[in-house]
């Protein structure tokens, strides 16, 4: 059981590199191209970051109900070397709302995948960008 707890963990954090690695494409390709891009080429190019941002949380949400399964199961182990609550809160401290540490990093998660796609979809559509004229020119 604890094979397949780090197994899962791993596929978060492999989950959660790639969703970076992607976010820092979209973000580059935003400044130097796509904030003058015409408004088709936006359009498709969030279509994209849509697509493989729901294949990354439709991963996550598998891997999340993964370690939901795996904790249920280690809960019901008659003598475990370690607690659930110990895997899920590995800090002994008290949080707002019973809440364990996982399910506040798991919270984590979902809020700033969702502003980073909102974030980038101000950007794309809504933020107007300076000229790079404006920018560029050196002071005399």
């Amino acid at each position: 059981m604890m094979q397949s707890l780090f197994a899962s963990i791993q596929a978060v954090v492999s989950l959660f590199s790639t969703f970076l690695a992607m976010i820092s494409a979209y973000v580059a390709g935003l400044y130097f191209f796509l904030n003058r891009a015409p408004l088709a080429l936006k359009v498709f190019a969030y279509f994209l970051l849509s697509i493989g941002l729901a294949f990354l949380g439709a991963a996550a949400l598998i891997q999340q109900r993964l370690q939901e399964g795996l904790f249920a199961a280690w809960g019901k182990l008659s003598s475990p070397a370690i607690s659930v609550e110990m895997v899920r809160n590995p800090v002994p401290i008290s949080l707002p709302l019973g809440l364990s540490l996982q399910e506040i990093g798991i919270a984590i998660a979902w809020i700033t995948a969702l502003g980073m796609y909102l974030g980038l979809g101000y950007m794309t559509f809504l933020y107007r960008w300076k000229s790079s004229e404006t920018t560029d020119t050196p002071a005399r």
